[in-house]
């Protein structure tokens, strides 16, 4: 009977591995081929590894006629026992990459705590293997993947349905790798380039000076004083304190829609994109980027306000606001590329941020911006007259507002 079952199995998951089905929906699947068999899985586990800038890696859970179920684990360990009376680390610690315990067997429940819980669905057996995963050829993790299974029959699992758990992992490992490998890529993309650029780098925007013209508002954001605290702080503080502001400044961007293209030390360089189809228009993106420009002087507001509670040093940090044509794409050498914007706006935002502390304000808006701006909506802006940009040939108009929580 098996032999059928698993045939067809495998074949349904290699065809989902070339569609690059999503772990969620290949797991789910995955379930379902087992139930349709007649297999009396009542619940089923699959657990791996990432290399994932937030999390160190997740887990799968489906029970019989309950929805799906994601755990999401963090870098550090929340309860290291209970990682020692795992059935996950038993398995992928043997020899043969398997374990299977009597869910009734008080001493089995004893030493892996989860089989009492299972025993309270109804579970009357348990079978868990690990596959491995390597690199280059050579099998470098302890595990790649992890599947486990719990039957409600009174028999437990019979050997034809052994057998097929066995036989289908290596198929649904393989999938579930290249749909965690993509999940990843969208994930280091997203925090590396930009939400909107790693997605534009996924689609195949890879070739140098492949760029696009944007419509764009640009938020050019940096941290005064960071570089004199370079030589008088740990090293660890020094980076905590950096990732403290960044994470101020970086926020309120994409939570009003706005994209993060680059951190440049103790500085940031973020876009809000007026697509031609934009509803919006210049208007309401304007007042969203001003929005995020408040919202990021009052967390750092508030930041430096329990810094200085603390006994730590302060920052301040300067903002500008723009509004112009910008070339978005891929710059760089063949080698070596970035995927951002350059054009004659990027670089009049940068030298307006660099004329807050000789103007001796923390926020500084263009006219350009300012003429985008709707006349009922927002605070009034103050004019501060025109001043020379370096490297730009006329004086432009710059403005601030009357008030700016203050850094």
């Amino acid at each position: 009977m098996h032999s059928a079952v698993t045939s067809n199995i495998i074949d349904w998951t290699i065809g989902q591995g070339l569609l690059a089905t999503t772990a969620e929906d290949l797991f789910e699947g995955y379930c379902v081929q087992l139930e349709d068999a007649g297999l009396p899985v009542l619940r089923c586990y699959l657990g791996t590894r990432m290399n994932h800038p937030q999390y160190a890696g997740f887990g799968l859970v489906r029970s019989r006629g309950a929805a799906l179920k994601e755990d999401i684990y963090g870098y550090v360990q929340t309860n290291p026992d209970l990682w020692e009376r795992s059935t996950i680390k038993a398995a992928s610690e043997s020899n043969s990459g398997e374990l299977r315990c009597d869910v009734g067997d008080p001493q089995q429940v004893e030493k892996f705590p989860i089989l009492e819980d299972l025993g309270k669905e109804g579970a009357t057996d348990y079978f868990c293997k690990a596959c491995s995963f390597g690199i280059d050829g050579q099998r470098s993790e302890e595990f790649g993947v992890i599947f486990s299974w719990a039957c409600d029959q009174k028999s437990g699992f019979s050997d034809d349905h052994l057998q097929v758990l066995r036989d289908t992992v290596p198929s649904m490992a393989l999938a579930i790798r290249m749909a965690t490998n993509r999940r990843l890529a969208r994930a280091v993309t997203a925090a590396y380039l930009g939400r909107d650029a790693g997605e534009r780098v996924l689609a195949g925007k890879v070739r140098r000076g492949e760029v696009d013209t944007l419509h764009a508002v640009i938020l050019f954001g940096d941290l005064r004083g960071f570089t004199a605290h370079g030589d008088q702080m740990e090293r660890e503080d020094l980076v905590n304190m950096l990732n403290e502001y960044l994470t101020c400044m970086a926020e309120p961007v994409e939570d009003r829609g706005g994209q993060v293209l680059k951190f440049m030390g103790d500085g940031m360089l973020s876009t809000f994109e007026i697509a031609a189809d934009n509803k919006l228009k210049n208007g309401n993106v304007c007042v969203a980027a001003l929005e995020t420009a408040l919202d990021i002087f009052q967390r750092v507001s508030d930041l430096n306000q329990q810094r200085r509670d603390d006994g730590k040093p302060a920052l301040v940090l300067d903002l500008a606001l723009h509004l112009g044509e910008v070339l978005y794409g891929n710059v760089g050498s063949p080698s070596r590329l970035d995927f951002t914007v350059i054009g004659p706006a990027v670089n009049e935002a940068s030298r307006m941020e660099a004329m807050c502390s000789p103007l001796d304000r923390n926020l500084l808006i263009s006219s350009a911006f300012a003429d985008s701006m709707p006349a009922d909506r927002g605070p009034e802006l103050v004019a501060l007259g025109r001043h020379g940009l370096r490297g730009v040939r006329a004086p432009v108009e710059l403005f601030t507002l009357a008030e700016v929580p203050q850094p």
